[in-house]
């Protein structure tokens, strides 16, 4: 059996199908198997630039407010500090050693925008191993380098200080069920985004579903097609 969580060669078929549709036609296709807004993200959760495109399956993680303050120290002790909290507070290689080309990170952040948890150096290694974008109920920075590397994010809003005293990863709290955008994710399910926002499919529903979005989408685009051709609007 599949590792929870993992990208097959299967999910990997389906994927492709994904990305040739729009999130309006995977919500469409929900609605006909009686799954009615509870898997569309909040429209808060916005995406970074526009003509944006993401899909993967869900690899989750949440993240904990610390409850002490950060103590008063000197820059020097600050840094020894930084570079414990990276390391045994929140390390992100406790994510990244089970990413696989495919996923989508789909981070709980409980709303917590104050903390840029994502930023333009980790979206570099995120997009040099394959990840296909980041989904997080929080903040992320370095905004302006993340729009011009083209790594897909999906945030609540900006946050410009480092996790640093204020957010916790720990082992047990990757790869398992999470709420981010008052939708709940489970590891594997599949996730969508576009301009539109984002989208969830659960993963039981999958193939169903990205069969009849794609033949909404084939339908729409033929139906389209003398209009655009008249315009001269490429899509």
């Amino acid at each position: 059996m599949k590792a929870r969580g993992l990208v097959s060669d299967e999910d990997r078929e389906l994927l492709k199908r994904l990305a040739e549709v729009r999130t309006a036609d995977v919500i469409d296709a929900l609605d006909r198997y009686n799954v009615h807004d509870s898997t569309i993200m909040s429209e808060e959760i916005r995406p970074l630039f526009n003509d944006v495109k993401m899909v993967g399956v869900a690899l989750t993680i949440r993240l904990v407010k610390a409850r002490e303050p950060i103590p008063s120290m000197s820059p020097e002790e600050y840094d020894h500090y930084a570079s414990e909290w990276y390391r045994d507070r929140n390390n992100a290689e406790l994510f990244l050693r089970l990413a696989e080309p495919g996923h989508v990170l789909v981070a709980d952040a409980g709303g917590y925008t104050r903390v840029g948890f994502w930023g333009s150096y980790i979206a570099l290694i995120a997009r040099d191993r394959g990840i296909a974008g980041l989904v997080i109920d929080g903040g992320c920075r370095d905004v302006a380098e993340i729009r011009r590397e083209r790594f897909p994010v999906f945030c609540r809003g900006v946050g410009r200080t480092e996790t640093v005293g204020r957010l916790i990863l720990r082992p047990e709290d990757v790869n398992v069920p999470v709420t981010v955008g008052n939708v709940p994710v489970e590891p594997g399910d599949f996730v969508m985004g576009d301009d539109d926002g984002v989208v969830v499919v659960p993963r039981e529903l999958a193939e169903a579903v990205s069969e009849r979005a794609l033949r909404q989408f084939q339908e729409d685009r033929a139906n389209q097609k003398p209009y655009l051709e008249k315009f001269g609007i490429r899509l």
